[in-house]
């Protein structure tokens, strides 16, 4: 492990440095690699964690939230990780992937997500950074405050970095740091001015996956142009027209 970035109370990113030459497969934008850990009982658990930067040939990055137990257990992986696993430790992660993967095309861009289901728009704007886009590109991002907002410096530096980019945000308590673009409650799309034929991605629990994805299509959205990854099980099955 190369570095820990602690990014809220509740959240940190990891940064993990290859130690040998052999040749890797690099990421795509929106992708995720799964890490293996002993755990306490002597099993070894795998968790997946989406890729927040970019690949620069010798790091990767991924952000884990603290699991609190809400009269279950807590989370077993991510406890282990934020308590035990140090700078300069080493783990083992597997290569990239994933099927939620932002195209290449000249269309704008909308990512919506909510909690730490900002992870996987992270890794795609550091992309698009990365390749000096010129798409107009649009975050939208729900959370509790501004203050567990996870990753929001680093979204906030790359959607400036990029010709057309702009975020709006929602939460449910809203304090001096909200910003000027904020709404309070929970994300409604119908709030803001999308763009046309623009290409959409979703993150974040199932109910708000449904909700922001049953808005998009009353708005005339075609379900086609909306990928979704659920963090959890993925309870319900998208109609593609």
């Amino acid at each position: 492990m190369a570095e820990r970035i602690q990014e809220t109370d509740d959240v940190v990113t990891f940064v993990v440095e290859r130690i040998d030459e052999r040749a890797v497969k690099p990421s795509l934008p929106g992708q995720y690699v799964t890490i293996k850990m002993l755990m306490k009982d002597g099993v070894h658990q795998p968790r997946q964690y989406s890729l927040t930067r970019a690949d620069d040939g010798r790091h990767r990055h991924f952000a884990v939230k603290r699991v609190h137990g809400q009269g279950t257990p807590d989370g077993e992986m991510s406890n282990l990780l934020h308590n035990d696993v140090k700078v300069g430790d080493e783990v083992v992660l597997s290569a990239p992937f994933g099927d939620v993967v932002l195209e290449y095309t000249d269309r704008p861009v909308v990512m919506a997500s909510a909690g730490i289901g900002v992870t996987p728009m992270a890794g795609m704007l550091s992309h698009l950074v990365k390749s000096g886009s010129q798409r107009q590109v649009m975050l939208l991002h729900a959370d509790d405050s501004p203050g567990s907002f996870p990753l929001r410096r680093q979204v906030t530096e790359d959607l400036a970095l990029l010709s057309d980019g702009s975020m709006h945000t929602w939460f449910l308590n809203q304090d001096q740091d909200s910003g000027s673009s904020s709404f309070t409650g929970f994300m409604d799309v119908a709030a803001v001015e999308l763009p046309l034929d623009a290409e959409y991605y979703l993150c974040g629990p199932l109910p708000f996956l449904q909700s922001v994805r049953s808005s998009l299509i009353s708005k005339g959205v075609p379900a086609k142009d909306i990928q979704y990854e659920v963090f959890g099980p993925d309870l319900w099955q998208a109609d593609f027209q």
